[in-house]
Protein backbone atom coordinates (compact mmCIF):
# COMPACT_ATOMS: atom_id res chain seq x y z
CA UNK A 1 0.00 0.00 0.00
CA UNK A 2 1.45 3.36 -1.04
CA UNK A 3 0.49 6.37 1.03
CA UNK A 4 0.46 9.57 -0.96
CA UNK A 5 1.76 12.62 0.83
CA UNK A 6 -1.04 15.12 1.35
CA UNK A 7 -0.80 18.86 1.26
CA UNK A 8 -0.32 20.37 4.68
CA UNK A 9 -2.98 22.62 6.13
CA UNK A 10 -1.89 26.25 5.81
CA UNK A 11 -1.94 29.03 8.36
CA UNK A 12 -4.88 31.42 7.99
CA UNK A 13 -3.45 34.06 10.35
CA UNK A 14 -1.05 34.61 13.22
CA UNK A 15 -1.90 37.05 16.00
CA UNK A 16 0.99 38.33 18.11
CA UNK A 17 0.63 40.55 21.16
CA UNK A 18 3.18 41.93 23.59
CA UNK A 19 2.24 41.00 27.16
CA UNK A 20 5.16 42.59 28.98
CA UNK A 21 3.77 46.09 29.45
CA UNK A 22 4.57 47.30 25.93
CA UNK A 23 1.45 47.89 23.85
CA UNK A 24 1.97 46.22 20.48
CA UNK A 25 -0.08 43.86 18.34
CA UNK A 26 0.42 42.33 14.91
CA UNK A 27 -1.67 40.21 12.59
CA UNK A 28 0.22 38.42 9.84
CA UNK A 29 -0.43 35.49 7.51
CA UNK A 30 2.92 33.67 7.38
CA UNK A 31 5.60 32.42 9.73
CA UNK A 32 8.20 34.52 7.87
CA UNK A 33 6.25 37.71 8.57
CA UNK A 34 5.76 36.67 12.21
CA UNK A 35 9.53 36.13 12.52
CA UNK A 36 10.14 39.63 11.15
CA UNK A 37 7.73 41.17 13.69
CA UNK A 38 9.29 39.23 16.58
CA UNK A 39 12.83 40.17 15.51
CA UNK A 40 11.84 43.85 15.37
CA UNK A 41 10.22 43.61 18.81
CA UNK A 42 13.26 41.77 20.24
CA UNK A 43 15.35 44.85 19.51
CA UNK A 44 13.04 46.76 21.91
CA UNK A 45 13.25 44.10 24.66
CA UNK A 46 14.63 45.16 28.05
CA UNK A 47 18.43 45.24 28.35
CA UNK A 48 18.16 42.72 31.18
CA UNK A 49 15.51 40.04 31.20
CA UNK A 50 13.14 39.46 28.35
CA UNK A 51 10.05 40.74 26.63
CA UNK A 52 7.04 38.41 26.45
CA UNK A 53 4.62 37.84 23.59
CA UNK A 54 1.46 35.83 23.26
CA UNK A 55 1.14 33.93 19.97
CA UNK A 56 -2.08 32.60 18.44
CA UNK A 57 -1.90 30.66 15.18
CA UNK A 58 -5.16 29.92 13.42
CA UNK A 59 -5.06 27.32 10.66
CA UNK A 60 -7.39 27.19 7.67
CA UNK A 61 -9.38 24.29 9.15
CA UNK A 62 -10.01 26.16 12.43
CA UNK A 63 -7.33 24.57 14.59
CA UNK A 64 -5.87 27.14 16.98
CA UNK A 65 -2.48 27.00 18.67
CA UNK A 66 -1.72 29.41 21.51
CA UNK A 67 1.56 29.89 23.29
CA UNK A 68 4.03 32.44 24.64
CA UNK A 69 7.51 33.33 23.48
CA UNK A 70 10.21 35.28 25.25
CA UNK A 71 12.27 37.90 23.42
CA UNK A 72 15.75 39.03 24.38
CA UNK A 73 17.63 41.95 22.91
CA UNK A 74 20.52 39.68 21.93
CA UNK A 75 18.34 37.60 19.58
CA UNK A 76 19.24 38.28 15.96
CA UNK A 77 17.20 35.59 14.21
CA UNK A 78 13.92 34.20 15.48
CA UNK A 79 12.22 31.14 14.04
CA UNK A 80 8.67 30.80 15.30
CA UNK A 81 8.42 27.49 13.44
CA UNK A 82 11.43 26.11 15.33
CA UNK A 83 10.05 27.44 18.62
CA UNK A 84 6.68 25.75 18.02
CA UNK A 85 8.25 22.45 17.01
CA UNK A 86 10.40 22.49 20.17
CA UNK A 87 7.35 23.20 22.31
CA UNK A 88 5.36 20.42 20.65
CA UNK A 89 8.29 18.03 20.93
CA UNK A 90 8.58 18.94 24.61
CA UNK A 91 4.95 17.93 25.10
CA UNK A 92 5.69 14.39 23.91
CA UNK A 93 9.23 13.84 25.24
CA UNK A 94 9.46 12.46 28.77
CA UNK A 95 11.75 14.59 30.92
CA UNK A 96 14.22 12.97 33.32
CA UNK A 97 13.43 13.68 36.97
CA UNK A 98 15.05 16.86 38.23
CA UNK A 99 15.85 18.26 34.75
CA UNK A 100 14.19 21.22 33.13
CA UNK A 101 13.42 21.36 29.46
CA UNK A 102 16.23 23.14 27.63
CA UNK A 103 13.91 25.43 25.69
CA UNK A 104 11.12 25.94 28.21
CA UNK A 105 9.25 29.09 27.23
CA UNK A 106 7.41 29.23 30.53
CA UNK A 107 4.22 29.77 28.57
CA UNK A 108 0.93 27.99 28.42
CA UNK A 109 0.45 25.86 25.34
CA UNK A 110 -3.11 25.41 24.18
CA UNK A 111 -4.31 23.58 21.09
CA UNK A 112 -8.01 23.80 20.32
CA UNK A 113 -10.23 22.59 17.55
CA UNK A 114 -13.95 21.98 17.95
CA UNK A 115 -14.37 18.52 16.41
CA UNK A 116 -10.99 16.81 16.29
CA UNK A 117 -8.36 15.77 18.80
CA UNK A 118 -4.87 15.28 17.35
CA UNK A 119 -1.67 13.90 18.75
CA UNK A 120 1.35 16.15 18.59
CA UNK A 121 2.93 13.88 15.95
CA UNK A 122 -0.21 14.10 13.81
CA UNK A 123 -0.23 17.88 14.16
CA UNK A 124 3.38 18.18 13.01
CA UNK A 125 2.64 15.94 10.04
CA UNK A 126 -0.65 17.53 9.05
CA UNK A 127 -0.08 21.26 9.61
CA UNK A 128 2.35 23.62 7.92
CA UNK A 129 4.53 24.63 10.87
Amino acid sequence: MIIEPCDKIDIARILIERIDGVVAQARVSTLALANAVLERWASDAPEKGEGRCQIQIIFEDGLQYRSHIGLTRSQKRISLSKHLRQQLDGMTSPQPAGRKKKNDSGGIISITQPALSLSVEAMLTRYDI
